[in-house]
């Protein structure tokens, strides 16, 4: 399983479902994050985020006091591969991920030395139906998904099962939640939504999230709150 970089209680129901950056032949966004503040109780982590001379991302380093992660991409033809590196680990991490057309993720190859998962993923047109789980040897573990309006709002592994909930008066823009969390864990997408998620619930949980905007209309952070517990992250662009 791969470990957890941030926005703890989202990530963790991204893994449990394992498996956005823009539609299909969208232009690349004119403003770019590059860096991302994450307040979460005690613990500030901040993530600095470098992209290549066509727009994709390039480097990602995170840092949560002494602790630093960074992440190098790189990039041939259909495949993205991601290498890994923590402080006080001599050991790197590597994902090997093949995109399609639409540049959404068709499988990611995740090795941590000896251990090893793939997972697979598959769409109808950009809406993804279903993700399988191959962990080791462990058994497989088949996902599936539901759409409504063009937004995620369902997903099931037969054991836990989470629903999703949106502003359909705002459209997904960079800094949404879903898109956030798919760029710094793949700088590609599984999943493409239509408007801006605004929460979830899975099991016992859920999630409220509210986002602020400057004068553009741009994203400028967000805050998730789950029980007493309140999550504060804030976006720096690059604007060309």
């Amino acid at each position: 399983m791969k470990k957890v970089l941030f926005f703890s209680a989202f990530l963790v129901l991204f893994l449990i479902f394992e498996p956005s950056c823009s539609k299909k032949n969208a232009a690349a966004p004119a403003c770019k994050l590059i860096t991302i503040t994450d307040v979460n109780g005690s613990t500030t982590t901040t993530f600095n985020i470098t992209y290549n001379n066509v727009g994709k991302i390039s480097t990602l380093q995170s840092t949560s006091g002494s602790t630093t992660t960074s992440k190098v991409f790189t990039y041939s033809s259909d495949v993205i591969f991601i290498t890994s590196t923590y402080s006080g680990s001599p050991n790197p991490t590597t994902d090997s991920i093949v995109v399609n057309n639409s540049g959404l993720i068709m499988s990611d190859q995740y090795r941590n030395g000896t251990d090893e998962s793939l997972t697979t993923y598959t769409y109808s047109g950009n809406q993804l139906l279903k993700s399988i789980l191959q962990n080791n040897s462990d058994p497989a573990v088949t996902t599936t998904y539901t759409f409504t309006n063009g937004d995620l709002t369902g997903s099931s592994d037969g054991t836990n099962t989470a629903t999703y909930s949106y502003n359909t008066t705002k459209a997904s823009v960079p800094g949404d939640y879903f898109q956030l969390v798919q760029l710094i864990q793949y700088g590609a997408s599984y999943v493409i939504n239509s408007h801006q998620i605004i929460g979830y619930q899975i099991g016992s949980t859920i999630e409220n999230i509210t986002y602020t905007y400057d004068n553009t209309g741009k994203i400028t952070g967000l805050t998730g709150t789950t029980g007493g517990s309140i999550e504060t992250i804030t976006y720096q662009y690059n604007c060309n």
